[in-house]
């Protein structure tokens, strides 16, 4: 190794990172057919499967030579990109040598298993056929804390591996102030008619799935490199940089669903599409944090999607495909769409009180990592937080513990959603600076316009930035959570006027 110049141990390590990518694309293809197509009977084989190839991988990149390389390349002359990438390289290499491979096998294993059985426990709405295996995933991740070390409480180390170098304590100071505006602001609305009830019907699957792809392609989803699945709970991954899939859920009495988790997945979907090729097998060819990640799908579902202007363009395509909406004007149906109102169920909760649900979930994770509360008290835990933060109290376990899958697997997760939620209006308070009112482009149709600002801005950045110097870079500050709330206030003063 001595004898290797700082620019041959790069292009060692390039060479290694980009021969692993293809061994995580064949993972990433394996998770969506799991929550996809695949028969019941093949988890069992499934969870080897991915142990086998998460181990390999893990293998390949905890091997004592690629530090050395890695130390060899930092004394290189390096552009601005081979520096990002050495930096990614090195922050997985020392996260994944310290994680011992028998913890991360048996994580691996537990998971896949733990996702059928959430699975089974939320249809039957039974929070004890889950707990044993939430359990085990809690003490997995307590046990990878202490090893991964934190800098202020557990918690950390956990929030680290999806927001790099942010930590609880600063999105619990952003979180107290969105929580105590978001009570506020929700007084102002509640008794305003949202005419959700409008909107009630039966409305056909297949007519629904028709007219989600409809939106997908006059938006400008390519299809040549995506396609769109159905899926107990929706998600976007992507394979390779020629293959982006999206999958959303049709309830034939609740059309908004399928539509606003559509869009929802291809924001998902146009940030991966719009990564650089070029870069694909090494971490600048990656999306930066699921903080910004999520911006990006908050950005289509609902600042683009939502709005007036969107449906102005597409209501008469809509009641084309549903005679329901015929006599519905368009107003009391952007009305229906943007309801406000606490509910129970995270994914279809509204733009406001969207964030109250990450906000309880981040609280009781945080504690249960921390160390602070026990399994045994969860449930009566998340459902006496509930109570305080909407004023009712779940009434079965699919409707609360049991609700989200994220916890059949990992956690610090949760989090990134809302982040998602404020940075997604810090971009539009930057789009509007650089290309004036986004909504008059929305209703001319033009997102091709506003997709390019953002893949110049965010896409194709990757991760050459860390989250919040992007951030920084793009808007002038780290997440700050006074453009949401000034969106949302207008937004909620708009929904007021309309009689």
């Amino acid at each position: 190794m001595n004898n290797l110049t700082p620019k041959q141990a790069y292009e060692k390590l390039y060479k290694i990172s980009k021969r692993l990518a293809y061994f995580s694309s064949v993972l990433s293809i394996l998770g969506w057919d799991e929550r996809t197509y695949i028969p019941k009977s093949g988890y069992k084989y499934r969870s080897e499967l991915n142990a086998v190839l998460g181990e390999y991988i893990h293998d390949e990149w905890t091997k004592d030579y690629i530090g050395e390389l890695i130390e060899i390349a930092k004394n290189g002359e390096l552009n601005e990109i081979e520096r990002s990438n050495l930096y990614w390289w090195e922050r997985s290499y020392i996260r994944s040598k310290k994680i011992p491979k028998e913890l991360l096998i048996n994580h691996i294993k537990v998971s896949t298993v733990a996702y059928q059985v959430w699975k089974e426990a939320r249809e039957k709405s039974d929070f004890e056929l889950f707990k044993p295996y939430l359990n085990e995933i809690v003490k997995i991740l307590r046990e990878k804390v202490q090893i991964l070390g934190y800098k202020n409480e557990p918690y950390d180390a956990l929030l680290d591996g999806y927001e790099a170098e942010i930590t609880a304590e600063e999105i619990s100071k952003v979180f107290e102030e969105l929580k105590g505006e978001t009570i506020r602001l929700l007084e102002k609305v509640k008794e305003k008619d949202f005419k959700r009830r409008l909107i009630n019907g039966h409305f056909e699957k297949e007519k629904q799935k028709s007219f989600c792809i409809y939106l997908l392609e006059k938006i400008g989803f390519d299809f040549s490199m995506g396609r769109i699945d159905e899926t107990t709970h929706p998600f976007a991954t992507r394979i390779h940089p020629g293959d982006i899939r999206i999958t959303t859920r049709f309830y034939e009495d609740n059309i908004l669903s399928s539509i606003f988790g559509t869009l929802h997945e291809m924001g998902h979907a146009f940030y991966e599409m719009g990564l650089k090729e070029e870069y694909f097998g090494t971490p600048v060819g990656e999306a930066v944090s699921l903080g910004i990640h999520e911006s990006q799908s908050r950005f289509w579902e609902n600042i683009i999607g939502r709005s007036l202007e969107f449906w102005e363009l597409f209501y008469k395509d809509l009641r084309r495909y549903f005679m329901h909406f015929e006599n519905i004007k368009l107003e009391h149906f952007y009305l229906a769409i943007n309801e406000i109102k606490p509910s129970y169920i995270r994914v279809e909760a509204d733009e406001l009180t969207y964030n109250l649900h990450i906000i309880l979930r981040f609280e009781l994770e945080r504690d249960l990592i921390n160390g602070k509360l026990s399994i045994d008290d969860v449930k009566d835990a998340w459902n006496e937080k509930f109570e305080s933060l909407f004023g009712f109290r779940p009434r079965n376990d699919s409707e609360g513990i049991l609700q989200d899958v994220h916890w059949s697997s990992d956690m610090g997760y949760f989090p990134t959603y809302t982040l998602g939620n404020l940075n997604a209006a810090q971009f539009l308070y930057k789009i509007n600076k650089d290309l004036g009112n986004i909504y008059e482009l929305v209703k001319e149709g033009n997102f091709k316009t506003i997709y390019n600002w953002l893949k110049e801005n965010i896409y194709e950045k990757g991760s050459l930035y860390k989250p919040q110097e992007l951030l920084e870079k793009v808007t002038g500050e780290r997440t700050n959570p006074k453009y949401f709330l000034k969106y949302i206030e207008d937004k909620i003063e708009k929904l007021l006027s309309i009689d």
